[in-house]
């Protein structure tokens, strides 16, 4: 049972578990300090748990506690998606490039080459490189502008950074 006397010594944080906002979880430690404990209580202004714990913290706090809450949970789970797509390969490390994605780069390249917004891709790539961007050859960069498709996008960036 959630009491102000037991909040004073145990009280670690409260939030919202909700959307509706109906439901507090209040987290409070043991008398030793060795263990967490969760305790759901309804946001009812007049029950006795929920005014204990406005004397620890008041609503503001109590919303500003949720949004903090599930921004770090958000955070969090998007870390370990990122890690899971990762280790499954599917998605690029941003720092290696792993040899099994070369199968998919030319897979990419060679299929569906005049597929208009994969063309309008790769060449925005293209021009983000900053052997491209750089380049000093303007003619190669128009033809690289005006390639009508992947393969001929992809031989013009070639002789630009060839050269």
């Amino acid at each position: 049972m959630i009491t102000e006397e037991y909040l004073k010594d145990n009280f670690l944080t409260a939030y919202f578990i909700d959307n509706e906002r109906k439901n507090i979880e209040i987290q409070t430690t043991s008398e030793d300090k060795k263990s967490v404990f969760s305790t759901v209580i309804p946001y009812e202004e007049n029950n006795t748990q929920y005014q204990a714990l406005t004397k620890f913290m008041n609503i503001d706090q109590l919303h500003e506690s949720t949004y903090q809450r599930n921004t770090e949970q958000r955070k969090l789970y998007e870390q370990e998606v990122l890690r899971i797509a990762q280790k499954e390969g599917l998605v690029l490390d941003q720092n290696r490039l792993d040899t099994k994605f070369y199968p998919k780069i030319i897979q990419a390249l060679l299929e569906e080459v005049d597929n208009i917004d994969q063309i309008f891709a790769l060449k925005l790539a293209l021009f983000e490189h900053k052997a491209i961007s750089d380049s000093k050859n303007d003619d190669a960069k128009k033809k690289l502008r005006q390639a009508k498709d992947k393969l001929e996008a992809l031989k013009v960036a070639i002789d630009i950074v060839s050269k």
